[in-house]
C-alpha cells in the first residue's frame, strides 16, 4: 500500500477552544483560569471541565499540554461556529469518505461511512482534526471536538485501515475507571442541560436515587452482556427506580453502549429521534446518570 498525501487543512485558528490544541494547558489557564473540575479519561489524556454560563467545554491535557477538545452551548469553535447550518459548513468544502494519517513510519486511512458523513464527518484543521458533530434534526452544527493526530488515533472514531502500527492505548486499571466513571456521569449530566438550554427548556435538577439505578443498570448490562431497557435479573425501569428509592410521578430512560466517551454519546442520543424525544421532553424535571466502562444510562423523572 503506498502512502497517500493527506488532504488540504484549514487554516489553524487563532482564537477559540481549537487555538489550545498543541498548546501549554499554562495558555489555557491564563485564557479561561482554574478548570471546574479535572477527571481522567481511557485515553491517558486528563479532562479540564469548564462550564461557565452557557458556555461548554472539556480540555483533554496530556503531559502540560492540550491534545484535544470538546466544545458546545456557546464556545468559539474557530473556523466553525455552534448553531450554524449544516449546508453552510459545506458550502465552500465538502466532507471527505477517507481521510489518510502518516505517522510513526505508519499509514492509517479512516474511512467514514454516509452516517459518518451525515452527523459526525472529519476535517483536518491544520496540523489537527475537527469532529463536527451534526445535529440533523435542526441541520444544525451541536458541537466540535478537536483531535491532535495522536488522539485521534487513539480514540480511532470511524473505520480504520492501516499499515505499519497500530497506536497502543493502555487500559485503565479498575481504580482509574471508577474515576473515569464518575467523571462521565457528570459530563452527561451537565452537557443534557446545556442541550435543553439550547431549546429553550428548563434544566434538570439531579436525582441521585435515580442516578443509582442508571449505574446499576449500566453495570448490570455490561456484566450479563445484554443491551436493554429490561434488565433479566432486575425487571424494567420502574421496577429499577423502585428499587432505588426513587419518588416520581413520569419516568424515561436513555441508553448507550461502545461510544468512545459521554460527549460521543450525548451527540448520538441527540441524533436518535426517540433518544431525542426522551432528552427534551417537558414531561421531566430531574435525571440520574449511571456509566459503567463504556454503557451509559440517563434516567429521567417528573412529578
Amino acid at each position: 500500500m503506498d502512502p497517500v498525501k493527506e488532504i488540504t487543512a484549514e487554516e489553524a485558528p487563532e482564537s477559540g477552544a481549537g487555538s489550545f490544541i498543541g498548546k501549554s494547558a499554562g495558555k489555557l489557564v491564563n485564557e479561561y483560569g482554574q478548570p471546574v473540575r479535572k477527571e481522567p479519561s481511557a485515553y491517558g489524556y486528563e479532562w479540564w471541565v469548564y462550564h461557565a454560563g452557557e458556555a461548554y467545554f472539556l480540555a483533554g491535557v496530556e503531559n502540560n499540554h492540550v491534545v484535544t477538545v470538546y466544545a458546545t452551548g456557546e464556545m468559539d469553535t474557530s473556523p466553525f461556529t455552534l448553531g450554524i447550518s449544516s449546508n453552510e459548513i459545506f458550502r465552500s468544502r465538502y466532507p471527505e469518505t477517507e481521510i489518510v494519517v502518516n505517522a510513526n513510519d505508519s499509514y492509517y486511512r479512516f474511512e467514514l461511512s454516509e452516517e459518518d458523513l451525515n452527523v459526525r464527518p472529519l476535517v483536518p484543521v491544520g496540523s489537527f482534526y475537527a469532529q463536527l458533530y451534526i445535529d440533523q434534526f435542526s441541520g444544525t452544527l451541536s458541537a466540535v471536538r478537536f483531535m491532535s493526530k495522536e488522539v485521534l488515533l487513539k480514540v480511532q472514531p470511524y473505520e480504520l485501515v492501516y499499515q505499519g502500527t497500530l497506536p497502543k492505548v493502555q487500559p485503565p486499571e479498575q481504580s482509574e475507571w471508577v474515576h473515569i466513571e464518575n467523571g462521565s456521569e457528570q459530563q452527561l449530566y451537565e452537557i443534557t442541560n446545556v442541550i435543553r438550554s439550547r431549546f429553550g427548556l428548563s434544566s434538570l435538577e439531579w436525582n441521585p436515587d435515580a442516578a443509582e439505578a442508571a449505574k446499576n443498570h449500566s453495570k448490570d448490562m455490561f456484566d450479563a452482556g445484554y443491551f436493554d431497557h429490561e434488565s433479566p435479573q432486575f425487571g424494567d425501569l420502574e421496577e429499577r427506580l423502585k428499587k432505588a428509592g426513587a419518588v416520581y410521578g413520569t419516568a424515561d430512560e436513555n441508553i448507550a453502549a461502545n461510544y468512545i466517551d459521554a460527549p460521543a454519546a450525548m451527540e448520538g442520543w441527540l441524533n436518535s429521534q426517540e433518544h431525542r424525544e426522551v432528552l427534551l421532553s417537558e414531561s421531566f424535571s430531574a435525571l440520574g446518570t449511571g456509566v459503567y466502562r463504556k454503557h451509559y444510562t440517563q434516567n429521567f423523572t417528573g412529578e
